[in-house]
C-alpha cells in the first residue's frame, strides 16, 4: 500500500541551487543552519551544476507549506462565491503561493461531490491538492451495531479507490436518526468511537489515520477512545473549561490533532460558517444536501458579534502545544475555517504564533509568553502536515523530495506588522522546481500542480470488491448510484 500522484508531462525544468539561505528542516534534523540547496528535474538532490542561482543571503528557507484542513472546494461554495464574495478558484490559489503554501487538503468531500470537488481542485492554480472522503455513518449502521470491522474496512479500501480520497473523515461520529420510530434507534458517539478505534487498531497495511471532525460533544467522550484518531480543527470543540482541559489531556496522551485556530477575517473577507446549525452571530445562506446525515448550512457571520473568548482559547491551546511539540509529529496547524476563519487569516495567526507583541489586537485576555520558534512554525506547518497526510515526498528538504521551497525575508528576530507582512508575500517559492513566485509576485499562472490520493494493493482492492459487493450496492441504492459512478473518472484529476 501507499500514496501516490498524477501528473502530466512537462518541459525539463531547469537546476537551481539556492544559495546561503537559513534553512530550517525539522524531518532531516536541520535548524538554523546556513547551507545550499539544489534542484534537478523538480527534485532536491544532493548538488547539481545549477542553470539558474537564487540567493537567499539573510533569508529564511523551509519546504513549502502544507494546509492538512481548507474549505476551498466543497460543494455549496460556489454559491457563496456569487452572494458572500468567497475566494475564486484562480485567488485560492495565487494566495496561497504569495504565502509560501503548495499544497491544500480539502476535508469536505462526500459519494455525491466527490466528482464535483475534483473538478474545482483541477481549477485552483499552482498549488497541488488532495481531499479527505466524508463517511456517512448512516450507509454503515448495521455494520456499527454488529461490529462487522471487516465489512467496514473492505468497504473504505474501495471507496477511497473509487474516490480518489487521501484519508477517511468522521464528520459526525454517531448515528441520529430525525425519528424515534425505527427499530434501531441512534448510535451514540461513545459506540461508534469504539468500533472506529478497534478497526484502526486491527487494519492490515497502511490504511491512513481515521479524521474526525471536533465539535463541542465529541470532547466530552473518554480521552483514550479519542487519541486513536486524528481529530480535526480541534480547538473548534472548545466552549468551555472542561472541554478545553479536556483538549490538553489529548495533547498530554500523544495524540494526533490540528490545532484549529481561530481569527475572524478581515479587509472585507467572508466570515463563512459550515455546519448543521446556525450559530447564533450567523446569517443563513443556503441548506445543502451533499449526502451526509443531515444538510449543512452555510451561513455568514457577524464578527461584532461572535464569541470574543473563542480566540483566546484556540490561541492559547495552540500555545500549550508547544510543551509537546519537540518529540510529536502529529500536531499540525489549522485554523477553525467551518467558523469563519479563512486561510487569508494565516500570516496574521502565524504573527500572533511566532511573536508575543502581535497578539494585542486578536485579544484582550492574557495569553502565556511563549512563542514559536521557526524551527517549530516549520514543523506544524511543513514536516508535520506531510506525515499526517502520508505525503512522503513533501514537507522536508532532504534529496528525492518535491522541490517545493519558501523563502521568506525574515528570521528569529522579525516582528511585529513587519513579520505578518512578509509571511503574506514570500520572497520566493518554488514549486516542483519551478519558480511561480518572485517577491510576492507571481512568476507563473501554471504549473505542474499535481492530485494526491491513498492507493491500495490491486489483490487488496479487489478483494474489498468481492467481499462488499452487496454492502457497496446497499450504499449505491441509497443514492440511486451504480457503484461505477461513485468512481471519479480521470479527467477530473489531470494536472494542468
Amino acid at each position: 500500500m501507499g500514496y501516490t500522484e498524477n501528473q502530466a508531462s512537462s518541459e525539463k525544468n531547469p537546476k537551481i541551487q539556492i544559495k546561503n539561505g537559513t534553512v530550517y528542516d525539522p524531518a532531516n534534523g536541520i535548524e538554523c543552519e546556513k547551507m545550499d540547496i539544489f534542484v534537478a528535474e523538480g527534485k532536491i538532490v544532493d548538488e547539481t551544476k545549477p542553470d539558474k542561482v537564487i540567493d537567499a543571503t539573510g533569508k529564511t528557507v523551509m519546504p513549502g507549506g502544507i494546509d492538512v484542513n481548507s474549505h476551498v472546494a466543497a460543494y455549496g461554495l460556489n454559491l457563496t462565491r456569487f452572494t458572500s464574495g468567497f475566494p475564486t478558484l484562480s485567488e485560492i490559489g495565487h494566495t496561497y503561493a504569495r504565502m509560501g503554501y503548495t499544497h491544500l487538503n480539502e476535508p469536505l468531500m462526500t459519494l455525491n461531490t466527490a466528482s464535483y470537488v475534483h473538478h474545482e481542485l483541477s481549477g485552483i492554480p499552482i498549488v497541488d491538492t488532495s481531499a479527505s472522503l466524508c463517511l456517512s455513518l448512516y450507509d454503515i449502521a448495521n455494520e456499527i451495531r454488529e461490529r462487522d470491522k471487516e465489512s467496514v474496512q473492505n468497504l473504505l479500501l474501495f471507496l477511497l479507490d473509487a474516490t480518489r480520497s487521501i484519508s477517511v473523515l468522521l464528520y459526525d461520529a454517531r448515528v441520529k436518526y430525525a425519528k424515534s420510530g425505527f427499530f434501531y434507534r441512534d448510535i451514540s458517539i461513545k459506540k461508534c468511537l469504539d468500533f472506529f478505534s478497534d478497526l484502526t487498531k486491527t487494519e492490515a497495511g497502511d490504511m491512513p489515520k481515521i479524521r474526525v471532525r471536533t465539535y463541542p460533544e465529541l470532547l466530552d467522550e473518554a480521552t483514550g477512545a479519542l487519541n486513536t484518531f486524528w481529530l480535526a480543527h480541534i480547538a473548534s470543540g472548545i466552549d468551555n473549561c472542561d472541554r478545553y482541559e479536556a483538549a490538553n489531556a489529548i495533547l498530554k496522551n500523544g495524540g494526533a490533532v490540528d490545532l484549529g485556530v481561530f481569527c475572524p477575517s478581515q479587509n472585507g473577507a467572508t466570515n463563512m460558517s459550515i455546519g448543521y446549525g446556525v450559530p447564533d452571530a450567523a446569517e443563513r445562506i443556503a441548506s445543502i444536501d451533499i449526502g451526509l446525515e443531515q444538510p449543512l448550512i452555510f451561513s455568514k457571520l457577524n464578527v461584532q458579534k461572535m464569541q470574543p473568548k473563542r480566540v483566546f482559547h484556540s490561541l492559547k491551546f495552540a500555545l500549550d502545544a508547544l510543551g509537546y511539540l519537540p518529540s510529536r509529529s502529529s500536531i499540525a496547524f489549522s485554523s477553525d475555517s467551518p467558523n469563519g476563519c479563512l486561510f487569508t487569516s494565516y500570516p496574521r495567526i502565524f504573527a500572533a504564533l511566532l511573536s508575543c507583541d502581535n497578539r494585542k489586537d486578536l485579544t484582550k485576555d492574557v495569553l502565556p509568553r511563549t512563542e514559536y520558534s521557526l524551527s517549530e512554525f516549520t514543523k506544524i506547518t511543513r514536516t508535520n502536515p506531510a506525515r499526517l497526510l502520508g505525503l512522503r515526498t513533501k514537507g522536508h528538504l532532504g534529496a528525492g523530495a518535491d522541490a517545493d521551497i519558501a523563502i521568506y525575508d525574515i528570521n528569529e528576530y522579525t516582528e511585529g506588522k513587519e513579520l505578518e507582512r512578509r509571511l503574506s508575500s514570500c520572497s520566493c517559492l518554488v514549486k516542483g522546481g519551478e519558480v511561480v513566485i518572485r517577491e510576492g509576485k507571481s512568476n507563473k499562472d501554471k504549473t505542474r500542480n499535481k492530485r494526491f490520493y491513498f492507493v491500495c494493493g490491486e489483490n487488496e482492492l479487489e478483494t474489498a470488491k468481492q467481499k462488499q459487493h452487496e454492502l457497496i450496492d446497499r450504499i449505491c441504492n441509497r443514492r440511486s448510484f451504480r457503484a461505477e459512478h461513485l468512481k471519479v473518472d480521470d479527467c477530473f484529476i489531470q494536472s494542468y
